[in-house]
């Protein structure tokens, strides 16, 4: 049996020193009793969004789990069942005596959300106790299986009996191909970036969502859809434009464009901005030159050598409509996030000689957060101005950027 490349970590209560914390391993089930098509993840097709649902429990109360995780699960960019591997068990902790695991997948399309936008998954799923699969009768998951925890294992593996695969396979024969187009932007100059440059030449593009974690937010490479170089008419003043045609995109809140400039040894540039899908999608992302992130982390920190901050960073640039960096300007934030609790998020101002400090934007015109939400509104306004709005926040060894534009008001 090949298993599953995951490992889910339990946060157990321990009762004792060396009480190991266990893995949960997920693998596909083979024949006799609801086989899936092949126990490799990669030979076994997800065409569409599913939800998994994750019960722990005691078996004597299996009505108050400990934990009752109901997840949402993209399709990778292969299509397959090893996209299973991406999603992360909350850290709730769970007792250490004899538990109950359940693990179910639903086709997403069945799941209802409740009034706080969460997913409700079944809780009256049965099992059979030959097997471990889900009986199959309703409200009989598409793949499912269970298994006990017992003190002191070190893996809890729980095989996944294909109940009905094509209730996932099929719950999305819609074509909801969308033709994802994305530009780059210079973070210095505000121009794009050509396609005859050395610069384009080293970037890749990607579009996805960042997805809470825990208490924090990620955008894995297996959750974000590569974009290809489009091809563009000779010449050396042609804008550099990545393009791909993505089939079931699934945008929640916010779509961004991820930039990595792969030899430079800096962090994934994402810029972000609230979901459409409108066909094409037409995106824009930003380059930030290695010298300028490394000015950044130095402004950040007193060590002489700054490491990038594995939670993440914001970094905000105002300008005018000249496109030049716009000084004395005041940046707002409110979090749009549900554990913020709709409170500012801290703006702090780049000056000319590198320090933060300030009120207001330096003649840089920048400002950095490293406190806010993923999601967090950042916004530009006040007298003969407009308001203008643009989103970012923490996203787990990222560089998210914020580019505003204080232009004058309307006559």
């Amino acid at each position: 049996m090949s298993r599953i490349a995951m490992a889910l970590g339990l946060g157990l209560a321990a009762a004792g020193c060396n009480t190991p914390t266990p893995s949960l391993r997920l693998s596909l089930a083979g024949p006799p009793s609801q086989a899936c098509p092949d126990v490799d993840c990669a030979k076994v097709s997800m065409r569409c969004p599913a939800v998994m649902s994750i019960r722990i429990f005691d078996p004597a109360d299996p009505s108050a789990p400990p934990l009752h995780q109901c997840v949402y699960v993209a399709p990778n960019l292969h299509y397959d069942m090893c996209t299973l591997a991406r999603v992360g068990l909350a850290s709730d902790p769970i007792p250490v005596r004899d538990m109950e695991v359940q693990i179910a997948l639903y086709p997403k399309t069945i799941i209802p959300i409740d009034a706080n936008d969460e997913l409700q998954c079944p809780t009256n799923v049965e099992y059979s106790a030959a097997t471990g699969f889900p009986v199959e009768q309703a409200p009989a998951p598409a793949m499912g299986g269970h298994a006990f925890y017992h003190p002191g294992d070190e893996f809890v593996d729980v095989t996944l009996g294909c109940t009905d695969l094509d209730a996932i396979n099929q719950s999305c024969d819609v074509d909801t191909q969308v033709t994802v187009t994305a530009t780059v932007d210079e973070f210095d100059s505000r121009f794009p970036v050509t396609a005859s440059s050395t610069t384009a030449a080293g970037l890749r593009v990607s579009v996805g969502e960042p997805r809470s974690q825990g208490s924090a937010f990620v955008l894995n490479p297996g959750d974000a859809y590569d974009l290809a170089p489009a091809d563009v008419e000779p010449g050396g003043g042609a804008t550099a434009t990545w393009v791909a045609d993505i089939q079931n995109l699934e945008l929640n809140k916010f779509v961004c464009v991820e930039v990595l400039e792969e030899d430079a040894q800096t962090p994934a540039v994402l810029q972000c901005r609230p979901a459409t899908m409108s066909q094409p999608l037409n995106l824009a992302g930003v380059w930030i030159s290695r010298a300028t992130v490394a000015s950044i982390l130095q402004s950040i920190s007193s060590d002489p050598w700054p490491m990038f901050p594995s939670e993440g960073l914001t970094v905000g640039l105002v300008i005018d409509e000249g496109l030049n960096p716009a000084s004395g300007i005041v940046v707002t934030s409110s979090a749009d996030h549900p554990d913020s609790l709709g409170t500012p998020s801290t703006v702090k101002y780049l000056a000319k000689d590198g320090a933060l400090g300030g009120n207001a934007t330096s003649p840089l015109g920048m400002f950095v957060s490293r406190d806010a939400p993923f999601g967090t509104q950042f916004s530009v306004g006040g007298p003969g101005r407009q308001t203008v709005v643009g989103y970012g926040g923490l996203v787990a060894g990222k560089l998210t950027v914020v580019i505003l534009a204080a232009t004058p008001a309307p006559l």
